[in-house]
């Protein structure tokens, strides 16, 4: 049945969406000087740096040449977001990868953080605010999301899932319409709220109001896992709302492999390309459905550097210590695990 000719161009564009992340067409990174300052260009994508208030605030040492396609792309969608005055969030398997792609946007963007690890005892106060004893006196300090919001920075929030479903919702009314009621009193009111305020009220009466104005450039990105693949507490749907998701999966096994190489120049291809191939075996989708333990792709390139370091070094040792299969696993796994090695590594180096 033929597609109506209103209908045939929304599709077209809506498959060249879908399928733009697969393209060929490489990204690059370009700063250039303007007369409003540098400005930051990934593909189609430009961004005005702004210099930063307190530069020891921003990340550093995380963007390294060459940078892959893939985290490009990741950068590039974090870019979009913040051009959009969006919060992100972040989901993929455990591991720095989510992390570390956060840090090299904000490195780049010179965009300082307040980060944030949660766990099960986080609670409200390490949040927003907590008692402090000063010069024998009892005052509220302002935590990382209220710092972020005043000063305009990016709160990073790691590990979500780990946090008590009573703590996240705490952040629900600053995620939403950039305003909270803080414990010393203060509001924060959002920031096209606050001037409309201020041109009809004046800046001592907001002042005796206790009024604080959230920063325009205040956003939130969060990083977690897949629940209920990973053990956590799933996002509650009026939180999970507020956010933009993206997936970040494993990188491609071409990215890896050219990362080992450049890592260790010295140690025979072969033997990398085992190393990444047992690996990308368990992470798959049929090692997923085996329920197998994730294998720490992180960890190949300390593996790559203790090969180079010991030439001759057999192979099957250095994966048993980076994935202890034997101590961690019931008896019928490790048969399983046993028969990925055998196929990825023994099968192969027989038919070198």
């Amino acid at each position: 049945m033929p597609v109506p000719l209103g209908r045939a161009f929304p599709v077209a564009r809506r498959l060249r969406l879908l399928l733009l992340p697969f393209g060929s067409r490489a990204r690059t990174v370009v700063v250039r000087a303007s007369p409003h300052g540098e400005t930051l260009t990934i593909g189609d994508v430009s961004y005005t740096i702004r210099a930063p208030q307190n530069p020891e605030y921003v990340p550093i040492g995380y963007w390294q040449e060459p940078v892959s396609q893939t985290a490009l792309a990741h950068v590039r969608w974090l870019l979009q977001k913040e051009l959009l005055g969006q919060d992100a969030f972040l989901i993929g398997q455990p591991g720095p990868l989510r992390r570390t792609i956060v840090m090299q946007f904000l490195e780049l963007t010179r965009r300082e953080v307040e980060f944030v690890t949660l766990s099960r005892d986080t609670t409200e106060t390490e949040l927003k605010q907590r008692r402090e004893i000063c010069a024998g006196t009892a005052t509220y300090v302002d935590q990382c999301a209220v710092r972020a919001a005043v000063h305009g920075r990016v709160l990073l929030l790691d590990g979500v899932e780990r946090a008590e479903r009573n703590v996240l919702p705490v952040l629900n009314n600053l995620l939403e319409n950039r305003e909270a009621t803080l414990d010393d009193g203060r509001h924060l009111i959002a920031p096209h709220r606050y001037d409309h305020l201020l041109n009809e009220h004046g800046q001592a009466e907001l002042n005796a109001w206790k009024a604080v104005r959230v920063s325009e450039n205040f956003r939130v990105i969060a990083l977690g896992l897949p629940v209920p693949r990973y053990h956590g507490n799933p996002l509650d749907p009026p939180l999970r709302s507020r956010f933009l998701a993206r997936h970040v999966p494993p990188p491609p096994f071409k990215d890896q492999l050219e990362r080992l190489y450049a890592t260790a120049p010295n140690v025979p291809a072969e033997s990398l390309s085992q190393l990444l191939a047992f690996a990308t075996a368990i992470n798959s989708k049929e090692g997923k459905s085996l329920n197998l333990p994730d294998f720490p792709t992180d960890s190949m390139t300390a593996a790559s550097l203790l090969l180079a370091q010991q030439p001759g070094q057999p192979l099957r040792p250095i994966i048993e210590r980076l994935y202890p299969y034997k101590a961690m696993l019931p008896l019928q796994d490790c048969g399983t695990v046993e028969h990925l090695l055998e196929v990825s590594i023994l099968f192969r180096t027989t038919n070198v």
